[in-house]
């Protein structure tokens, strides 16, 4: 069973890299049934959009084979295909409200339906929520299996009519 920690070093990140180039779009066969992400990185960003704090990964011995990256409102000029996230989360939020964005969330194949992803984002939580008063993601509405996933760790949609459903987990 994995165990879970916070990324703190270079072999952590480059290992979320590979993960992540697994699951492109087109990378893998059944995407649309096992998920997939959109988003590339690169170590220097995964260093940089989190600020001073740390992406959650699950290991498996040695190996990350799930993880969430964090990406701090201010890192948004990174991934402007993801401006209307923004738009979205700060048209709900409160003035004063901390968050972030979930800037990916990636469970490896074969670790799959074996409570990773809500191991991940459970920790995500016991990390961030002294610091944070929601985390926010946008999920394709195609990625059905994404969808559900977020809706059984708490995600709840903010938003109507879009391609991208937006959700927060509010941990007030």
């Amino acid at each position: 069973m994995p165990t879970y920690t916070t990324a703190l070093s270079r072999a952590d990140l480059e290992q979320i890299l590979a993960l992540q180039q697994g699951n492109l779009p087109g990378a893998a066969p059944k995407q649309d049934e096992q998920g997939f992400v959109t988003l590339q990185y690169t170590v220097p960003l995964l260093e940089s959009v989190c600020g001073p704090y740390r992406h959650v990964i699950a290991k498996d011995g040695g190996q990350v084979v799930g993880y969430t990256l964090v990406l701090l409102p201010e890192a948004k000029e990174y991934f402007p295909e993801i401006g209307n996230l923004f738009e979205a989360v700060d048209a709900w939020r409160a003035a004063d409200a901390r968050y972030f964005v979930m800037g990916q969330v990636c469970v490896a194949d074969g670790y799959r339906g074996q409570g990773v992803f809500r191991g991940l984002y459970h920790k995500l939580r016991e990390e961030m929520q002294a610091h944070f008063d929601f985390v926010a993601t946008d999920v394709s509405r195609k990625n059905l299996r994404s969808m559900n996933a977020h809706a059984g760790v708490g995600f709840k949609e903010i938003n109507q009519g879009s391609p991208w459903q937006v959700i927060v987990w509010d941990w007030k």
